[in-house]
């Protein structure tokens, strides 16, 4: 199981120029917002990237995340800056949220599991343009061995109990998504 002593956070590509087309892109900015907020009291790193020629992270998500690293590779995994940044958090266990699931957010995955990472998805706080392309991306991922969950799932997960120091801090973040 994740803790908030063994995993990271990454975030790609949520920008603005594209959020207006991705199916349940308000909720999936929502949902990943949460995740954010939670990692932000567990005290979980998150690296995010943007990805070359569209534009500027959603506000709402570049509030809650560290330096973005730019890439024009699909796959975060393809980029040195994003490889040398994760080996410097030193964990093995990542929850990814990002868009488009069937591109940037499999290729990551597939190439991060690959090199002996184990990938979990919060699949409410991953999406593509076309629903098709979602839902294949996330059956691929997880034959491919990467582990689906929800983001409030795996905020519990990490909690593991009621009696967590952190409990109420993280309720609160809960209840408001």
């Amino acid at each position: 199981m994740i803790d908030e002593s063994n995993v990271f956070i990454i975030v790609i590509d949520f920008q603005e120029r594209m959020l207006p087309h991705i199916k349940n892109g308000s909720r999936v900015v929502k949902n990943t917002v949460k995740l954010l907020k939670a990692a932000g009291v567990f005290g979980i790193p998150i690296i995010a990237t943007k990805q070359v020629k569209l534009g500027e992270t959603a506000e709402e998500i570049k509030a809650r995340i560290p330096e973005e690293i730019e890439k024009d590779t699909f796959s975060c995994y393809a980029s040195r800056e994003f490889v040398e940044n994760v080996e410097k958090i030193g964990r093995k266990k990542c929850i990814i949220a990002g868009i488009e699931s069937h591109i940037c957010v499999i290729q990551t995955a597939l190439q991060m599991l690959e090199d002996g990472y184990e990938v979990y998805i919060a699949t409410d706080c991953i999406a593509s343009r076309n629903e098709m392309d979602h839902e294949m991306a996330i059956r691929r991922m997880i034959q491919e061995g990467v582990k689906p969950s929800t983001s409030e799932a795996l905020i519990y997960e990490i909690m593991k109990s009621a009696s967590h120091e952190k409990f109420r801090e993280i309720l609160k973040i809960v209840k408001e998504g």
